[in-house]
């Protein structure tokens, strides 16, 4: 299966092609253009990259928060238009979960996963995860020091927001750097396992998991 990804929930963002169980193309946002100037172009290039078409993609993948409003916006604006036009399932991958599974092999026995991603104004978006990046929890949105507070007893703390939080622990904790982004490979392969499933049914129009409540809405969320 082809599968092209979509991460624009954080700072910058990504795309990546997965064929055949493996990335064949990826490719970063550049700084200095907004993400929506450049999503498609890039897209098209990755595509181009990897020597595929838009008609050979079946299955589409996109982060969908929690992170900055705008960037869940654009991911899942482009990946709802390309759902219309290629007729192909489309899968939410959360951000914090993506970051969880890209962790996984630098853990050492008997340790789990808190992400904590930076949200702005002293607070973060934060999720327990087991060793296997099984979620324990939703995501939810905490002020630094109450996320430090909800830290499990076996977690190591990663994530863009680690060192933020890692001050306010009342005791040693493990900080795994490297590990404050999510990319769009992960959420490829994350999408792949999840529609390679047996009870697996097209989940529908991505949706965005804001966990704050945006400033402003489009008409869709204001109707719900």
């Amino acid at each position: 299966m082809i599968v092209l990804a979509v991460e624009t929930a954080q700072a910058g963002g990504s795309v990546a092609v997965r064929n055949g169980g493996r990335v064949a193309a990826g490719r970063t946002l550049a700084d200095g253009k907004t993400q929506a100037e450049q999503l498609l172009p890039v897209i098209a290039a990755t595509l181009a990259e990897a020597g595929l078409r838009y008609a050979d993609i079946g299955l589409l993948a996109v982060g969908i928060g929690p992170g900055l409003f705008t960037g869940v916006r654009v991911g899942i604006a482009a990946v709802r238009g390309l759902r219309l036009v290629l007729k192909v399932p489309a899968i939410g991958i959360g951000t914090l979960h993506a970051v969880a599974v890209r962790a996984i092999a630098d853990l050492r026995a008997g340790e789990s996963l808190y992400v904590v991603n930076d949200a702005r104004n002293d607070e973060v978006y934060a999720q327990a995860f087991s060793a296997s990046a099984t979620p324990h929890a939703d995501a939810v949105l905490l002020p630094l020091r109450d996320a430090s507070r909800a830290l499990p007893a076996d977690a190591v703390l990663l994530g863009s927001a680690a060192a933020l939080v890692a001050p306010y622990v009342a005791r040693p904790v493990r900080v795994l750097t490297g590990f404050g982004a999510a990319d769009a490979g992960t959420i490829a392969a994350l999408a792949e396992a999840r529609a390679a499933l047996p009870e697996f049914r097209d989940p529908g129009a991505p949706r965005p998991l804001y966990v704050r409540k945006p400033h402003a809405r489009t008409l869709e969320e204001a109707r719900r």
